[in-house]
Formats: structure tokens, sequence, C-alpha cells
């Protein structure tokens, strides 16, 4: 488990994305190195959309509920520091 990576998700140790880090450990190194920044709301639309040329694919349906957790959580601490909480 990564500390740095649990930090990011405010110790949610539930939500905690053990499958993408086992079977997609690079995916989760771009997400650490974005979070908090506007470009990860794109990633994560890169990541679940199909946007290339070429067929991907696609991740397994645990890895694809990770990423879905991960852009909600992400979604709401930033909305958080602006301000505007949100229910989920």
């Amino acid at each position: 488990m990564n500390k740095k990576l649990l930090e990011l998700l405010d110790g949610a140790n539930d939500k905690y994305p053990h499958t993408l880090e086992q079977q997609f450990p690079h995916v989760v190194t771009k997400i650490m190195e974005l979070w908090g920044l506007p470009a990860l709301n794109q990633y994560f639309v890169d990541l679940m959309l199909h946007t290339r040329a070429e067929p991907r694919q696609g991740f397994p349906p645990k890895a694809a509920k990770e990423i879905l957790d991960l852009s909600l959580i992400s979604d709401q601490q930033t909305q958080t520091k602006k301000g505007t909480l949100i229910s989920r």
C-alpha cells in the first residue's frame, strides 16, 4: 500500500485502489502525479472513455470501479477546497 496515495485519499482505506496498484501501476503513478491538478479530470476521462484511434481492451470491472472512486474523491476534494460541499 502506497503511503502517499493513502494520504491523498485522506486515509480512506476502503477506497484504496488495490487492483489498479497491482495490475496497472503506471496508471496509479500518473494519478498520483496529477492529483490536485486540473489535468487529472481529463486523465480520468481518457482512462474511462474510448478516446484513441486504436482499439483498447479496457479495464476489468474492479479496476474501472476504482478509477471511478478515485475520480469522485478527487472531485469532492476539489469542491471542498473551493468551499462548495457536494453530497454523494
